[in-house]
């Protein structure tokens, strides 16, 4: 009875048997249907080993990454482009041994190489670098503007052909620019004339004239005496008369000018202003009607200032000091009326102008601009080859001597400065003035009340010494004006 009994039992061990070998061959396939993620970056890869031998390798997106045999059960895996793909590995008998979902990002080299290069030449910057498809984004906080863009200028050396670098950095800096501007000017001018000028005049040739006379002179003493350079001699019988004028003149003018315009403006940002006025050209327009244009004249002051590194100021300043004068004015007709043709004159003007760019630190001085000028003129008149006679000739001719020296510069100072916490800190001429009542202006001659007078404020001169400097000099007192860096 045994023999059947382990007959039976050989039977159903062997019918379970069947049964055990599928299960192991859908091993691998159970393993591969869980797919490992794999993330490499952009120009990296991966080897990655397989459960055995590898017959056949496949890529669903060649362009994102690729795969090679590395051995006979392992692969390797590079990145092509920024991504998503799958890759499988198969054995002879079309079994799966490795599937893989592999993500591939951009690469981090260029970002990383940047704001290693930022460190190094900002050095406690608050810049971040991250890799992006389309290049190298920048973002964080920059001191200045010139920061930023210095920022931006690194990541550009680290991106492709195609490739962007986008700059999201924020300034975070309020420190402004306060610019001094000043424009000195003097004009020297000599005049000396000494000599005569003479009219000789008979009946027979009334209103002729030999030159032109310092002063209309036609006939006698009466007219010659009002020459307004000279005293009148004149000598007049009833039928001849001889009149001359010694002229007799020295004039010296000495004229200075002195303009110190200020304005202060973020970094980056132009600003302008103009203290002064506007005068008014007629102009032609439709229908034969006229309309007014306005020029404008006096100090102005327009700047573009930008702060660099290491708190030096990049400045495009453009200075002008401009006056009315007849010298070159133009008169136009502009009418006809029953009383007459009538005119307007337009005024020239005068202009001392200076455009550049310069480069100074704060509390820094430049003459950007300069000028010296030196004119004679000599202009001699007289009678015909009488006045060309040695010694006794200086009795029939004048001299005009005229020279004019002018010399002009224009200094600019740029300062960093930022707002104070409170108005009160500012203090402006008119503070603590009082107009003078009547006991001070009729008896003690004064324009304003005892005790009082304008505030006193910073003058950016002493700026540079900074508010502690100037407190410990005596220079400046507590409580006034910017703050200066």
């Amino acid at each position: 009875m045994r023999p059947p009994r382990y007959a039976l039992l050989a039977t159903v061990l062997l019918a379970c048997t069947p049964g055990i070998h599928p299960a192991s061959a859908q091993a691998p396939a159970a393993h591969a249907a869980a797919a490992s993620t794999v993330a490499i970056e952009v120009g990296g890869g991966r080897v990655l080993r397989t459960g055995g031998a590898i017959a056949n390798l496949f890529a669903s997106d060649p362009k994102v990454a690729e795969v090679r045999p590395a051995s006979n059960n392992s692969i390797f895996i590079f990145g092509v482009g920024v991504g998503r793909t799958t890759i499988a590995a198969l054995d002879a008998g079309g079994n799966v041994l490795g599937q893989y979902d592999v993500v591939v990002g951009p690469s981090s080299y260029g970002a990383s190489a940047a704001g290693g290069a930022a460190r190094t030449a900002m050095p406690g910057n608050q810049l971040r670098f991250a890799p992006t498809p389309d290049g190298i984004t920048v973002s964080g906080a920059a001191a200045t503007p010139a920061q930023a863009e210095q920022a931006a200028a690194i990541a550009r050396r680290y991106v492709g052909e195609k490739q962007t670098v986008d700059n999201r950095t924020s300034v975070t800096s309020s420190v402004q620019v306060m610019l001094r501007v000043r424009i000195a000017e003097i004009s020297r001018s000599i005049t000396r004339q000494l000599g005569f000028n003479w009219t000789y005049l008979s009946n027979g040739i009334t209103g002729s004239r030999y030159f032109a006379a310092a002063a209309s002179v036609v006939g006698g003493l009466s007219q010659t005496s009002n020459a307004p350079n000279g005293i009148g001699i004149g000598y007049n019988d009833g039928t001849t008369s001889l009149d001359t004028i010694l002229d007799l003149l020295a004039q010296d003018q000495l004229i200075t000018m002195l303009a110190e315009p200020n304005l202060t403006a973020r970094s980056g940002e132009s600003a302008s202003f103009l203290a002064g006025g506007e005068f008014p050209i007629p102009v032609s327009s439709q229908n034969n009607s006229i309309s007014v244009q306005f020029k404008q004249y006096g100090v102005s002051l327009a700047f573009v200032p930008t702060v660099l590194s290491d708190g030096r100021i990049s400045l495009h300043v453009r200075p002008e000091v401009s006056e009315l004068t007849d010298v070159g004015a133009v008169s136009l007709p502009i009418g006809v009326s029953l009383l007459g043709s009538s005119t307007v004159t337009i005024p020239a003007l005068t202009v001392r102008r200076a455009d550049t760019t310069v480069e100074l630190g704060s509390g820094e001085s430049f003459a950007v601009a300069g000028l010296l000028s030196n004119n004679t003129n000599m202009n001699g008149r007289g009678l015909p080859y009488l006045g060309e006679i040695p010694v006794v000739g200086a009795l029939f001719k004048s001299d005009l001597f005229k020279r004019g020296q002018s010399e002009l510069v224009i200094v600019v100072t740029p300062y960093l400065v930022s707002p104070v916490g409170s108005p009160d800190r500012i203090r402006v001429p008119t503070d603590g003035f009082v107009p003078a009542g009547d006991v001070d202006r009729l008896l003690l001659m004064r324009q304003r009340a005892s005790g009082t007078g304008p505030a006193t404020v910073i003058p950016p001169s002493l700026a540079a010494m900074g508010p502690a400097a100037r407190l410990r000099s005596g220079a400046m007192p507590a409580g006034t004006g910017f703050i200066l860096h």
